[in-house]
Parts: structure tokens; sequence; C-alpha cells
């Protein structure tokens, strides 16, 4: 397995923020409504301010800044009150509840035309204002669709085309204490919600069993519901149980419109309205799956499609699926299953068909023949390609892309044995159906023809319900099986998931309302001694290898936890339950049974190591990205130490600055300062060094240093990285307009290079404050470019083509600094330390002459940092340096204030 690079990393970790930032943003709305209408409690207002505080810096990063603004804003209303707690009156409630409300079309996905049954609540009859508790109900979505087509017509009229209103449901008793959003409707499944109620008139009658599957005074089957988001619509039955509204959720959010009922009659009378695109049967009901059957087949008849049922049962035996299969459910799923994976198989299900009719080649050098088999095929809904030509089947298989292959045996130049050998030679060809078609008699031949690669054998002549049935069945189970190729989430020989699958489910888990501290968490695994194998032995081998670690370690997981390979020999563990202790005892674990032999290589042991890193949950991690960031770098504080296995990262007073920055990040509490840039040999152009600094609450100014350390260790450096340049390309705005431009030049990190948004989030805020790149200087320090090289050079090539400069940083006479000045396109390079320091570059005069000679050769300008001393600057002047900086020039301040006009020495 190659490892994805990290622009995928980076696409896969904002895909998953995406798809789980609605029920995130419902979770924050949730604690708000609990907190504004209850009892005000300090710990839960916390959670919410970190929740809010995460997700807004978490949307800022991956580029949605409307959500980003708009959590922000929520941010600062409750900071205060964080901050210095005091119990709020009820209009400040009112307030807070109704800003944090506002925030319900946050992430949300498009909306259709129809407007949302959400605006229609029903309220409870008064007179059982006394005896239960005052809540609403709220009908699933577009509930109306239930309705056959004739009534949808007469309520659509009296409504002047709006969806109709909701059903009367019968008076609910809600017990004190009973969960919000249980399903309390026995005929609608409705929930609770505590939106302002609107009045309903009644529902109109179901219609009975016998007219199941037809329009009322048509006897014609309901026309089919046009398919919404990836899927479909899905009518599941089930209770109320925890797995049901995992499952539900689940399904959602891959774009399925889900209804669920909770009785076997309310089902049939769904069905007797419309026919949905599967039907999916709760292991509570899987009793009654015969009597169901019998309906589902009854509305079969009347639909133009299929209309699958998928069955769980408790039950894993064969009486079970038999019971499954006579009913006619196209597929069984037995329990325990995650929510997670019974999704999954729902998706496959749903999607081997879908609206892409198959694609069938036929190779026939009969015209007559091929257009028999393409008539017929067509006729069907599929998608043929006829080749009459035999020796342009491997172009036209490139260019068509075919479910599956109809083949002729005799054919001129080629026979249809030797086209398929060489068809299955070709890697992507060797899982295609190739279905002969001849009207060869002899078995012999057929059994050869099935040794060359061949599927199946039709002889001719052969009836078109036999020819479409045969090639409708193998191109499924094809497609089927290819899509459990790319969507199974777990590989079956290692043991190892998906990463991004592990990736969802770490969301998932940070997104869950409930979500205690310091319980379950992730492990990242670094193998090390892999690249000398890999060198030696060859990738063969050290695949070979790394899938026995693999395996390895995802022995090491229970059920209910995921393994994934997350680099080229690293590994991540999700172990969601197991206390703190816990997780570092596992991490223990797999530290010594690496360091065993668990590899072979032609029958010998290879001796491998590994160090760990591990990351706790908490609440302060506002997506997967943040908690591998912390892992990742526990792992690598790790092999900083000696004999240091394990390391485990928590949140707790060492996170002081971390918070310090969180807060900056969203407060724009950073101080930028800048020290003038000067020329050596000219006057007159403007250009500043720009330096960041943070104070405490207590006053205290946080060392660069220690700053960038904190962010890297907590996963915020990209996010100061664009906050810095921001705030620089506002200045350099600013400057622009008040007619004395200035170029700033910024440090950037490796983080940033990796960031897959980072370069069109640059280009935008370019465009946006009309500016031109060459007034920004990003400055790379030349050890982060040795060690990321693959992300430094297609980085640095994007930004240069937006006018950006490039200046690398730390400079000196080492191989690698001459290599990287020769392959690296800069515009800048700026000496080490060392030749600056003091009076130190006397003594490195002819190794500066050397750099300086080898800078200019290449067009590059030479610039010298902290230069403190006129001696200094003068001898940099003699050795052709271009640029100075530092206190001999101007001590860094907030302002631009210098004098370049007579800066020239």
């Amino acid at each position: 397995m190659l490892p994805k690079d990290d622009t995928q990393q980076n696409a896969e970790l904002r895909q998953a923020f995406l798809k789980h930032l609605p029920r995130r943003i419902e979770t924050v709305r949730k604690r708000g409504h609990r907190i504004c209408s209850g009892v005000w409690d300090l710990n839960t207002l916390t959670l919410l301010f970190q929740d809010v505080q995460g997700l807004a810096g978490a949307a800022g990063r991956y580029g949605f800044l409307d959500a980003s603004e708009r959590l922000y804003q929520v941010e600062q209303l409750l900071e205060p009150w964080v901050r210095a707690p005091r119990l709020p009156d009820a209009a400040e409630r009112q307030a807070i509840e109704a800003q944090i409300g506002a925030l319900a079309d946050v992430g949300a996905a498009p909306t259709a035309t129809l407007r949302s049954p959400r605006d229609f609540l029903v309220p409870l009859p008064e007179q059982l204002a006394q005896q239960a508790v005052p809540v609403s109900l709220r009908p699933p979505e577009e509930y109306w669709r239930r309705y056959s087509h004739r009534e949808v017509e007469r309520i659509s009229s009296d409504s002047h085309g709006q969806p109709p209103p909701a059903p009367v449901a019968a008076p609910v008793v809600v017990e004190p204490g009973y969960a919000e959003g249980t399903l309390v409707n026995a005929t609608s499944a409705f929930e609770l919600d505590t939106a302002p109620p609107m009045p309903a008139p009644a529902m109109p009658a179901p219609p009975t069993e016998d007219e199941a599957g037809a329009q009322p005074g048509t006897g014609q089957a309901p026309a089919q519901t046009p398919r919404r988001g990836r899927g479909g619509r899905i009518f599941y039955l089930a209770d109320i149980a925890p797995f049901g509204r995992e499952l539900t959720q689940a399904l959602t959010a891959m774009g399925y419109v889900v209804d669920r009922v909770d009785s076997a009659e309310e089902l049939k009378e769904v069905l007797g309205s419309i026919a949905p695109d599967l039907i999916l049967l709760d292991a509570g009901y899987f009793e009654q799956i015969e009597h169901l059957g019998e309906f589902v087949k009854r509305v079969r008849q009347r639909v133009s499609n299929r209309v699958p049922l998928l069955a769980m049962a408790a039950e894993n035996d064969l009486n079970a699926r038999l019971k499954a299969m006579r009913a006619g459910a196209d597929a069984f799923v037995p329990q325990p299953i995650a929510a997670a994976d019974a999704a999954l198989r729902v998706r496959d299900l749903l999607d081997i068909d879908g609206d892409d009719p198959f694609r069938v080649m036929i190779v026939e050098d009969d015209r007559s023949q091929a257009l028999f088999a393409e008539s017929v095929l067509r006729k069907a809904g599929m998608r043929t390609q006829a080749v009459t030509e035999p020796l342009q089947t491997l172009d036209e298989l490139e260019r068509f892309k075919p479910d599956l292959v109809l083949m002729d045996l005799y054919m001129p130049n080629i026979s249809g044995l030797e086209l398929t050998a060489i068809v299955r030679e070709r890697e992507q060809f060797i899982n295609i159906p190739i279905v002969f078609l001849s009207g060869e008699q002899d078995s012999e031949k057929h059994f050869e023809a099935l040794s060359a690669g061949g599927d199946d054998f039709l002889a001719k002549p052969i009836r078109p319900k036999f020819l479409i049935s045969a090639v409708t069945n193998r191109a499924r189970r094809a497609r089927q099986l290819a899509r459990r190729r790319v969507l199974d989430p777990k590989d079956s020989t290692t043991g190892l998931y998906h990463r991004t699958f592990l990736i969802d489910r770490v969301n998932e888990l940070l997104g869950a309302e409930e979500r205690p501290d310091g319980v379950g968490g992730l492990l990242f695994v670094e193998v090390e001694g892999t690249q000398h194998l890999r060198e030696q032995r060859g990738l063969a081998v050290y695949e070979s290898v790394m899938r026995q670690v693999g395996a390895a370690i995802a022995g090491h997981a229970r059920p209910d936890e995921h393994a994934a390979r997350y680099g080229d020999a690293s590994y991540v563990l999700l172990a969601p339950t197991r206390p703190d202790g816990g997780l570092e005892a596992l991490a223990q674990e797999i530290v010594d049974r690496l360091s065993q032999d668990v590899a072979l290589v032609d029958g010998q042991a290879v001796m491998l190591s590994a160090r760990v890193g591990v990351a706790v949950f908490a609440p302060q991690f506002a997506d997967a990205a943040e908690v591998l960031n912390a892992a990742e770098r526990a792992c690598a504080r790790a092999r900083q130490q000696a004999g240091q296995r394990v390391l485990v990262h928590r949140s707790g007073p060492g996170t002081g600055v971390v918070d310090a920055i969180r807060r900056a990040l969203a407060d724009n509490a950073f101080q930028l300062l800048f020290q003038p840039i000067v020329s050596l040999h000219s006057t007159g152009e403007e250009q500043y060094e720009v330096l960041l600094r943070l104070r405490t609450d207590g006053g205290e100014v946080i060392s660069a240093g220690a700053l960038f350390e904190a962010a890297a260790r907590a996963g915020l450096v990209a996010e100061v990285d664009r906050w810095c340049l921001a705030q620089c390309l506002r200045v350099v705005e600013e400057r622009k307009r008040a007619g004395r431009p200035v170029r700033l030049f910024v440090n950037h990190s490796c983080e940033s290079m990796r960031d897959g948004e980072r370069i069109g989030w640059l280009r935008q805020i370019l465009e946006t404050r009309r500016v031109s790149g060459e007034f920004l200087a990003l400055e790379f320090r030349l050890h982060d470019l040795v060690g990321h090289i693959d992300v430094a050079l297609p980085f640095i090539a994007a930004v240069r083509e937006l006018g950006v400069k490039v200046v690398v940083d730390d400079l000196d006479a080492s191989l690698d600094s001459l290599q990287l000045l020769g392959s690296l396109p800069a515009d800048y390079v700026k000496l080490a330390d060392r030749y600056t320091l003091g009076n130190s570059a006397g003594g490195h005069a002819e190794e500066l002459k050397t750099l300086v000679r080898a800078a200019h050769d290449r067009s590059r300008y030479v610039m010298a940092a902290k230069v403190e001393t006129a001696q200094s600057a003068a001898l940099l002047w003699t050795l052709g340096v271009d640029l100075i900086q530092g206190n001999f020039v101007q001590q860094p301040g907030a302002e631009l204030g210098f004098d370049f006009s007579a800066s020239a020495l």
C-alpha cells in the first residue's frame, strides 16, 4: 500500500469535519437551550464555550469562513460569562439562546424547494397542560409525500401550493424526565421539539391494505419518488433503541432521506402511498418478516423497479437466513454490528444499480450478431459498445470501461480464448466478467474457455430474456464486488480500516453531545527502522512487512476499536472507551509486541521497534486533525527522549500557553511588531520583517519560540500562520491606499505548506484586498524545507505563481544548503545567525564570500539578520550582502515609521 499524500489527508480531514458539522452545531444548540432554560451551570457553560471556540477555529482552518464568523460571534457572546461568572437575568438568557439558536443553518446542506415540515408543529391540547410536560410534535422530513397524489393535489390547492400542514396527533402524555427526541407517536414517529407550535387540520384517511402499491382510483403503480441526496428514500421499521437512532443519523449523513416507522401496520400504510428506494427492517421486527415480505412482494409487482428489502436479525444461523431469503430479502445483516458498518451495507445495496446503467462491451466479428445483442441489451436499459474488430478490444476497454464483456469464441486474427488471456494480463481488467456467447456445442471447448479466464458460457441461439438475466446478474455482482473493494472500510487480511473511515469515526466521537473527559483517545504508532529495509530489500518486501505490522497492531484492538495505516510507516488506533491509563498500557503492549518477531521475510524474522504517541480525548479538541496532531507530536517528543517509547499528550496545567493562543486567535489579540530591512546598496524600497508576540492576561510576554512550540503541540501553527498573513495583507492594503507601498517578510511553517486550502485562500485574499503578491515575502527555515521537500517544492511554485516572494532562512555553507540553493526557486536567502551574531562575520569571511557569490550567480538577494553593530554592517557590505536587519538598524516596533530614504551605507 502506498501512502496518500498530505494534500489528500487534508482533504479527508476537511470532508470529515464538514460531514459532522451539522450534528456538532445541533449539540451546541441543545446545550445552549439546556443551560438557558434550566439551571445555569458553569461547567456546562464552559463545555459549551470550548465547543464553540474549537468549532470556530476548525471551520476557519478548513475555509468555511461564514460558519467560522458565526461561531466566533457566539464565542464572543459567551466569553464574558465564562471569564467572570454570574447569573444572567431572563432577558440575557433569552438573548444568548437566540444567538445560539441562530446557528441552525450553519453547515446545513442545501435544502429542497419545498418548505421544511419543521415549520409545521403540533401543540398538545390545552386540557393536558396540567398533566404532562408541554412539548410539541415534529413530523418526519417531507411527511406529505406519504399522501396519495390525489390527496397532495387537493391539499396543495387548499394551501396555495405550500406543503400540507401537519396532521393532528393523538394526545401524548410525556412523563417528566422523558428523553428529548424520543419517538412518541405510533402513527408517524414524530420527534419532540420545543419550537413554537402551529395549529393544523386533520390527516386524510390512509389507504387500506388492499390498496397497497396502487394510487386511489387508478389501480396504477405509484410513481417512483425521485432520488434525493446520493441514494434516495429509505423506509426504516425500527424502535427507539440507540442503534436505530445511530443508523438513521449515519444514513442521513450519507445523503439518504430516512423515514422511520415503529410498527408493521404503519409501514404498510406508507407503502400504500409511495414506494421507497429501500425498505430496512430492524432486528426487533424480524419475526414479522414473512408477513411483511408478502406485502412487499405485492408492492414490487406494481412499481417499475425492484424495491430492495434489507433485513437485520439477532441470530446468524441458517434458519434465519433462509427465512429472510424466502421472504424476498435482498440482503441479510446479523447483529451485533456497528451503525456505521450497517450504513455501508445499505449504501452498498442501494448503489449497486444506482442511476448508472450497466455497461456491456460486445466483442463479435459478425456485425448482425453484434447488433442483435446490442438491441436486446439496450432495450433492457443497458449501455452497449460493439467491437467488430477484435484487435481493437484493449483500446476500447480503456475507453468504454465496461461492467461486463460479451465475447465470441471464434473470430479472425485472434480467438476469444487468446483475447481473454491477453485481457486478463492487464491488472485493471483482471476482475471484469467475460461471458462467452457462441454456437460451439463441444463441452471441452466450453471448459477451455472458462480455463482461459472466462466467467460463463452462453450457447447460441439464446432467448433475449435469458441473455438479459445472465448479463444483469453477472454485471450486478461485479459492480457489487467493485464497490465493496472501495467502500468496505476494513481490510479482511490485516484487520486495518481505511484511514478516511477512522477519521470520520473520530469526528463522530468528538461530536457526541455527552463526551466524557479523559476517556478514550488515539494512538499514533511510528515504526522505526523501515527505511533501511526498503532500501535494502525493495518495495515489495517492505510492503509485506508493513502489512504484517498492521495486522499485529489491529490484533490489539477490541471490537469497538479501529486501527488504520496513516502514513508510510505509521499507524493510528482509535480506542473510544479506554480510560487514560488503559490507553498508555495499550501503547506499551504494542511497543512490546512490535519489538518481538512480528514480521517474516523469506522465513527470517525482521526486528523492528516502534514509538507511540497518545492523545486522550478532551473538550479542547475541535476535530480529528487536532487529535491526530496531538498524538503525532507526542510521538515526536518520545523520539527526542532517550529510552522513551510511549508518551501521552494530556490537556492540563501545561496548556496555559495553548489557551492563550486560542484566545488570541479568537480575539485578534496577537501583537505584530515590525523591524525594517534596509538595502546596503540602494534607497527607497520599504521592507519590514514581521515579528509575532503574545502577552498573557498576567502581562507576561510569550517568546516566539515558546509560542510556536505550544502552537505546534496543539496543532495550531497553521491557524497562527493564517492569522498573521491575513493581518499583514491588511497592513499592505492600508499602505497601498496611503500611497506608501511596503513589502512585509512573514515566517511560514511546514505545517502551513501541508494545508491543502492555503494556496486557494491566499489567492482569494489577495484578490479581495486587490494587492499584488510581490508585496508579500514568505520565509521558510532551511531545515523545514530539507525535511519536507516533497511538499515544499510544489507549495513554493504555487505561491510564486501568485507573485509572492520566497525567502530561505538559516542558510550556511553545508552541502544541504548549497544543493537547495541550486534547486529551490527562491528570491532571497537569509544567512544563518552564526554569521552575524556579535562580530563573527569576520571569522567566516571566505565562507560568506562563497555563499554570497553562489546566491548572486542564481539571482538571489542575500539578507543578514540580527546585525547589532556598525562594524558588522560594514563588513557585510564589503562581502556583497544586499540587505540587513537588526537592532543596529532599528529595534522592532508597532509602527512602520522608519526613514528608508537615508538608510544606505
